[in-house]
């Protein structure tokens, strides 16, 4: 009797939907997960003299409510929020370092400069003199300070570099996992879509596109993952996961590395340029490393073009006892890095010689056998040099740079001659009579001088002529300054954005509770209705039964 088979495929379809719904509700706040649909189909009919009768209901699939597109604006909305976001933070704690006018670098210049003006008014006094030794050691203490801070920066960025890749392996790993579970699921239920697995690994590739800016697509059940670049994280069974390594150009800087097949089936290391990592966490922090690299080579400027343009006005002077007046700074020289896969023996020693006319930039250099080729990172700005023939030296851009031993035809060496000039700036003077406030025209106290010094505060001695020391410093600022506001000003768009496609993505695939209750009601009443026609049969039956007897 056909009314069982009805009444039973009724009860399997509606007993179906009420767990799928109850599935839904209990799941309507976990991170990552879609809506879930029973998809029914007539079970088709039995042909009749009378016609076509039909044999019930079947179930043939639970499916997600997902929307790729959707999905995948919204994973790289996420993926570009975190790395604005990343960025801002650590650039927020720069523009911290610098914003506050009431304390650090600029009220300890200003009291600099006031201390030489009272030593230009009574150079003779040796309160005055004592007073500028203090002013003099406080400057150079709050550069020193700022730049510390700097470096303390720059090395909680290799850790959180290192850091972060370790993630990064992780997922690559539980998303290579969750692709072999996602095959033998389907390869055990007759192909049907396992959707929580399908979820689960969604929003893995969602959390690692918030750490590192990835690329991917399904082959088969699977996906594969590549970074932006193009290099291959995950294919197939393989994961070619990252690495941490020291820079070859700087051995204090640690980069990000990527995995390549090697002979024997060993993997090689290839290191990543910080510009071919993009995206998310990873890629925010690489970022802000170039602008922390801008900030210190800013700030080595102005600590080169301080100690250059007094020591050079200081030393025209005379001091109490008549003598001329020695450096008032001390600079460390900065070091030119050679290339590992260098072959001859050169080295490249530098010093400054113009403070007008430095860059705040780093330099490769290279050498082709016979002349070498200087080119300036900031801007891509090449010269092509020729040692001095009567000293061998290079000149460019405020350095000289003495080669030493034997350069082979092919080396080169990164130079950076600002990022750690801040951290080597001195104050060599201690005794307060050694300060060189007088001319040779009015005799050992006057102040002639100590005037001119002063007037290094309005000179333009820096910038090609274009700044002076304050107004280089205030340039430092207001570069973080605008940094910072840009960045505060795209994380409210992105912001805004995200919530849009959040929006949209969760119209799809979100469980709306009322929705859901709906649904149970609707999936209560047919599973009544079909016990219902188990009652009827049953009565039926039994009729059926009784005629016999």
């Amino acid at each position: 009797m056909n009314l069982y088979n009805y009444a039973l495929s009724g009860l399997n379809s509606s007993q179906i939907g009420l767990e799928t719904t109850s599935h839904n509700i209990n799941n309507a706040a976990t991170t990552g997960y879609s809506r879930q649909r029973v998809i029914t189909s007539t079970a088709g009919a039995t042909a009749t003299g009378a016609g076509f009768v039909g044999r019930g209901v079947q179930v043939d699939t639970v499916v997600r409510q997902y929307n790729s597109f959707l999905y995948n604006q919204l994973v790289t909305s996420l993926g570009t929020g975190a790395q604005i976001s990343s960025q801002l933070d650590q650039m927020s704690q720069v523009n911290d370092l610098f914003a506050d006018r009431t304390v650090g670098i600029t009220p300890a210049l200003a009291d600099f400069f006031t201390s030489l003006n009272a030593g230009a008014s009574k150079p003779s006094d040796p309160a005055v003199r004592q007073d500028m030794i203090g002013k003099t050691d406080s400057l150079v203490s709050q550069i020193s300070t700022a730049y510390r801070e700097l470096q303390n920066q720059r090395e909680g960025l290799n850790t959180q570099v290192t850091t972060t890749v370790q993630q990064v392996n992780s997922y690559l790993d539980r998303i290579n996992e969750l692709n072999q579970q996602v095959i033998k699921a389907k390869a055990t239920n007759n192909n049907q879509p396992p959707n929580d697995l399908l979820d689960q690994r969604d929003q893995l590739l969602n959390e690692l596109n918030q750490l590192v800016g990835i690329r991917y697509y399904e082959q088969g059940d699977t996906v594969n993952i590549t970074l932006e670049g193009g290099q291959t994280l995950l294919s197939g069974k393989s994961v070619f996961k990252l690495s941490t390594m020291a820079a070859s150009d700087d051995p204090t800087r640690t980069v990000v590395a990527y995995s390549v097949p090697g002979g024997g089936g060993t993997d090689i290391q290839v290191e990543l340029d910080d510009t071919e990592v993009s995206g998310g966490k990873l890629g925010g922090l690489l970022q802000f490393r170039k602008s922390l690299d801008t900030v210190q080579n800013q700030l080595g400027q102005f600590a080169v073009g301080l100690a250059l343009s007094f020591n050079a006005q200081h030393e025209q002077g005379l001091d109490l006892n008549g003598d001329p007046g020695g450096a008032m700074f001390g600079l460390v020289p900065p070091r030119a890095i050679r290339n590992p896969d260098n072959v001859g023996t050169g080295d490249l020693t530098t010093e400054y010689t113009d403070a007008n006319a430095l860059q705040p930039s780093d330099y490769k250099i290279e050498f082709d056998g016979t002349n070498y080729t200087v080119t300036r990172t900031s801007d891509g700005h090449v010269y092509n040099l020729a040692p001095d023939p009567d000293d061998g030296t290079i000149s460019f851009d405020g350095l000289v740079v003495t080669p030493a031993g034997v350069a082979a035809a092919g080396d080169s060496w990164t130079l950076r001659p600002l990022r750690d000039a801040a951290g080597g700036l001195s104050a060599l003077i201690r005794d307060p009579a050694k300060l060189a406030l007088a001319d040779e025209d009015g005799g050992t106290t006057n102040g002639n001088n100590g005037l001119a010094l002063a007037k290094l505060q309005t000179d333009k001695v820096l910038g090609s002529g274009s700044m002076n020391l304050n107004e280089m410093f205030s340039l430092l600022v207001n570069n973080v300054g605008v940094d910072t506001q840009r960045l505060q000003a795209a994380g409210k768009a992105q912001a805004s954005l995200i919530e849009q496609h959040t929006n949209q993505q969760q119209s799809v695939s979100g469980v709306n509770l009322n929705e859901e209750y709906v649904s149970l009601m609707s999936y209560q009443e047919q599973y009544q209705a079909s016990a219902r026609i188990i009652d009827v049969a049953s009565t039926l039956f039994d009729t059926l039964l009784g005629l016999r007897g």
